[in-house]
């Protein structure tokens, strides 16, 4: 029996009892407080009976990054923008009203795929954490029962290293770019569904495209009238090609298939542009559609409430599979079928951004039947059915309706399930993986803000400012961001003070003035700024770490060594520190010291890459080069679909004189990225070595033979 088996047996009562005690709980509040259950009635939830119900359906599960459900032709937007997508919708069932756990990539499909809120899960951002081993996903469960998994995601969130490769065999991220526009995608995709076509599949495709700055390829034509929507226009034509592929593939019929956003997008609403920041339903009302020809309904709408955490247990009772060990959320087979007309059950979401950013409260919603509740340092309450914008806080006007509000959100949080420690779900992330996150308009917080409680009971109360008083601040640091990360340094530097002054004793926002100053060579005074933090702040594992490459850009390398060491003393596990320090001891002739934190920086996060690449280097600069082959290899296995990978290994093959294994390898590369000049030109190498070889030898026979 695995681990997660026996975490399964040992979890699969309680998860059942917590789910019986929420629908009791719910509806206790619900007679409490007087709330009336007024739901829509479902039009006729039934499958068509003369369609057989496929015995081995595949499953395809499509998220839609930044999607907002109102801005699809089924969820009523007036422009025919969408086709895809409303075809699929009516051959299927459309829930209009599912609540997402989180307004961020991360956090929200780490929901999806484990059916549970990001308190529990741990992954709560983008930046600084990741989903544990800990937990078990869809894919996992999925490929224990006999599926051939594959997953294809186009941004840097949901790389690899962030967790949510758990359980798929063939998972093809971003890698090296911070995007993949939608067509890298639905090629890699389509062509792992040609490649698997026979065997039972799950694939799992993300689309990014509609995410800012909402640049759809020029050529791509589209009557869509805005730039948001010629996002969604764009992500809507890649979800075709998919589709007709199923089809060419005959799989159409025979695989269920999911549609559902990890959150939608401000647009102005409530003072944010974007999202990330607010739990209003701009940003976390989704789309969630399902497909499945013989098991669910056909053309069917679902009004009730429903969540993003329900789309996983829902997923694998389709299948007539086990279910997750551990689950918040519920089957919504009930609601499609029309056995019930409600879950009656909670919808949770949660926004931990403005504390990492700024220090703000962290922000908290509980939606019950038409009734959202904001837990806020001024707390919010709207009923949606009379007030779908959240326009009109009632909190004050009804304040034994916003206390039963808190209340169940009290016992929602009190009896959720615990998964791992809180260190399990921290990540730290090398230099380009933070530079992509950021090129995206992601910013990381201060390590001081940083959640490390074990009990989220002790963090339930807001603490800190309310971020909604500080929207001009959080639309202006969003902006400031993105000028840093494109190049516009002195509108940056310009927001930057702007905040510093508003938020002094925010590390970060002081750490990327100076970054900003540093872009625009005015080393000096960037490098005052780091040095007044040292002062400020000695402890802090941040600071010390961006002084000290500050300071090795401008070649003051025994001080950016000094800082950097200080750094790993504060904090072992510093990975990139390890790294930074390495390359800074050789730079000045002391190799072996450099390959000791290199090892540091390889042993302590197994999954950095540019450590595993740079010891190999080293070694091969030792003229060591099977230990070379060794670390580029585990680079390799980090990241296997990386042609410029390959072909290291190819050379290092090549130096150690293992021609054939060199061969090999290029050829690896080559079969990712035909075009690929360097292992192009290792095959043209050991051609000529080889032929030199062959002549040397047929020399020496002739002269041994008297010739």
């Amino acid at each position: 029996m695995s681990a997660r088996t026996a975490r399964s047996a040992d979890n699969q009562s309680a998860s059942s009892a917590m789910g019986r005690v929420w629908v009791a709980l719910c509806l206790m509040v619900l007679i409490a407080t007087g709330i009336g259950a007024t739901f829509w009635l479902q039009q006729n939830p039934k499958p068509n009976d003369n369609i057989t119900a496929p015995a081995h359906p595949n499953v395809l599960l499509i998220t839609m990054d930044t999607t907002r459900a109102d801005h699809l032709g089924c969820y009523g937007h007036p422009d025919s923008i969408t086709p895809n997508i409303n075809q699929i919708a009516r051959e299927g069932v459309l829930f209009e009203q599912c609540v997402s756990a989180a307004p961020g990539t991360l956090a929200s499909h780490s929901s999806i795929l484990t059916g549970l809120y990001p308190y529990v899960h741990g992954a709560r951002d983008n930046v600084g954490y990741r989903l544990s081993e800990a937990n078990t996903t869809l894919a996992e469960v999925l490929k224990e029962n006999g599926f051939t998994t594959g997953a294809f995601v186009s941004a840097t969130p949901l790389h690899r290293r962030s967790g949510v490769d758990q359980g798929f065999e063939t998972f093809r991220d971003a890698d090296t770019e911070p995007m993949l526009v939608g067509s890298t995608t639905s090629d890699r995709a389509i062509g792992w569904m040609r490649q698997h076509a026979k065997e039972r599949l799950f694939a799992w495709v993300h689309f990014y495209d509609p995410h800012f700055p909402y640049e759809a390829p020029n050529d791509f034509v589209t009557s869509a009238p805005n730039p948001y929507l010629r996002e969604i226009s764009y992500m809507d034509a890649q979800i075709g090609r998919i589709i007709d592929e199923l089809k060419r593939l005959n799989l159409y019929d025979n695989t269920i298939i999911a549609l559902v956003a990890d959150h939608g997008e401000s647009l102005g609403q409530h003072e944010e542009m974007t999202h990330l920041y607010f739990v209003y339903d701009t940003t976390i009302h989704v789309p969630l559609i399902l497909r499945a020809r013989g098991i669910a309904p056909e053309n069917v709408r679902i009004k009730s409430p429903v969540r993003t955490v329900d789309l996983t247990p829902t997923l694998l009772s389709m299948l007539d599979l086990p279910p997750l060990p551990v689950s918040q959320g519920l089957d919504l087979q009930p609601l499609m079928n029309g056995s019930t007309v409600a879950l009656n059950v909670p919808a949770y979401a949660e926004t931990i951004a403005g504390k990492l950013t700024l220090g703000t409260s962290i922000l908290r919603s509980i939606r019950i039947d038409n009734w959202k509740y904001i837990h806020a340092p001024q707390a919010e309450l709207y009923d949606i059915s009379q007030d779908p914008g959240e326009l009109k806080n009632l909190a004050a006007d009804l304040p034994d309706q916003t206390r039963s509000m808190q209340e169940a959100l009290h016992s929602l949080i009190a009896e959720s399930p615990r998964i791992g420690d809180r260190e399990d779900h921290a990540a730290s992330l090398d230099a380009s993986e933070l530079a992509h996150l950021e090129s995206l308009g992601y910013v990381g917080g201060d390590q001081k803000n940083r959640i490390t409680v074990a009990n989220e009971l002790d963090i339930l109360e807001p603490n800190g400012g309310d971020p909604k008083d500080f929207a001009t601040e959080i639309s202006t640091l969003s902006d400031a961001q993105h000028s840093l990360s494109h190049g516009e340094f002195q509108r940056a530097e310009t927001m930057f003070r702007t905040l510093v002054e508003k938020f002094p004793n925010v590390v970060g926002l002081r750490e990327r003035l100076a970054r900003a100053i540093f872009s625009q060579d005015r080393y000096d005074e960037a490098i005052e700024i780091y040095a007044a933090l040292t002062v400020d702040h000695p402890n802090n594992v941040s600071v010390r770490y961006g002084y000290g490459r500050l300071l090795d850009k401008v070649g003051r390398r025994a001080e950016a060594i000094e800082q950097l060491a200080t750094t790993i003393r504060l904090d072992p596990g510093h990975a990139e520190a390890c790294h930074d320090l390495a390359m800074a001891l050789r730079e000045g002739g002391k190799v072996e010291e450099a390959i000791h934190y290199l090892k540091q920086a390889a042993s302590t996060r197994p999954s950095y890459v540019q450590a595993h690449v740079d010891l190999a280097m080293l070694y091969l600069d030792l003229e060591k080069f099977d230990n070379a082959v060794t670390s580029f290899r585990k680079a390799v296995k980090i990241s296997p679909e990386n042609p410029r990978l390959q072909a290291y290994v190819a050379f290092a093959l090549l130096k150690a004189g293992r021609y054939d294994d060199a061969t090999s390898a290029a050829r690896t590369a080559l079969s990712l990225d035909a075009n690929y000049k360097p292992a192009q030109r290792i095959l043209s190498d050991i051609k000529r070595i080889k032929a030199i070889l062959s002549k040397t030898k047929q020399g020496n026979t002739e002269e041994v033979h008297g010739t």
